[in-house]
């Protein structure tokens, strides 16, 4: 969902607002524009503080849009190589660099929107963009408090092994085309959003055993997830 309304705003040539990466490893610098602040959104489609987020982004990037581009890293999950590589603890986490190249803040949605709108020439102070123009500062500071929280029940629930050799990664499958089996899902390899692929594709990686009768499957445009079970059947 959150993807599918950046895309729609995006096409109405406002705000410069794009996904970067779907779990995997991302030199940020890579994606700096020249002559632009660019602010580096990590966020989850389950997390709730970043789904409450993303309308303020997007009145930023529409409001500001000769001066600002907003890029956004979907870590996917803790164990992600886009997690791993940034070290993410809790989303969402922001990151910013000024037009010259250099960074100018990271961390909590709350400090770094304070440093971009302070960078822009809005002074220290945020304003919300509903008419009501109250202060959205304790609301992200909320959310930051929850997302932090969030993300570690999850770390205590699941505390990887940050010393193992990742595994080695599948063999690719064929992708020839077939009209009547469209390659139009997605699916969870080794904590990568791998894809797309066609259900008998699908159906080949269950058989070699890369994927499991409940692993993750998001269909193309869809922002929530299926289990393989549901695609199969």
């Amino acid at each position: 969902m959150v993807v599918m309304v950046l895309t729609a705003a995006s096409a109405a040539g406002a705000a410069d607002v794009r996904t970067i990466t779907h779990g995997r490893e991302v030199d940020l610098e890579a994606h700096l524009v020249p002559g632009k602040h660019v602010l580096f959104d990590f966020y989850a489609d389950w997390c709730g503080p970043c789904r409450a987020l993303e309308p303020t982004l997007l009145e930023l990037a529409n409001r500001h849009s000769d001066q600002l581009a907003v890029r956004k890293v979907d870590i996917i999950n803790w164990d992600s190589a886009v997690s791993r590589q940034y070290r993410v603890s809790s989303v969402p986490y922001l990151v910013l660099y000024g037009p010259d190249g250099s960074r100018l803040a990271a961390g909590d949605a709350g400090s770094v929107l304070r440093s971009l709108t302070t960078a822009l020439g809005g002074g220290g102070g945020f304003s919300s963009p509903t008419p009501g123009g109250g202060s959205i500062i304790p609301l992200l500071a909320i959310a930051a408090i929850f997302a932090v929280s969030i993300g570690l029940v999850a770390r205590r629930r699941k505390a990887p092994n940050r010393a193992a050799a990742p595994p080695p990664r599948p063999d690719p499958v064929d992708t020839a085309a077939n009209p009547n089996d469209p390659a139009i899902w997605f699916a969870l390899l080794q904590g990568n959003m791998e894809g797309p692929f066609t259900r008998d594709q699908l159906g080949e990686l269950l058989r070699r055993g890369d994927l499991k009768r409940g692993s993750e499957i998001r269909r193309r445009g869809d922002a929530n997830w299926s289990t393989l079970d549901d695609v199969l059947d």
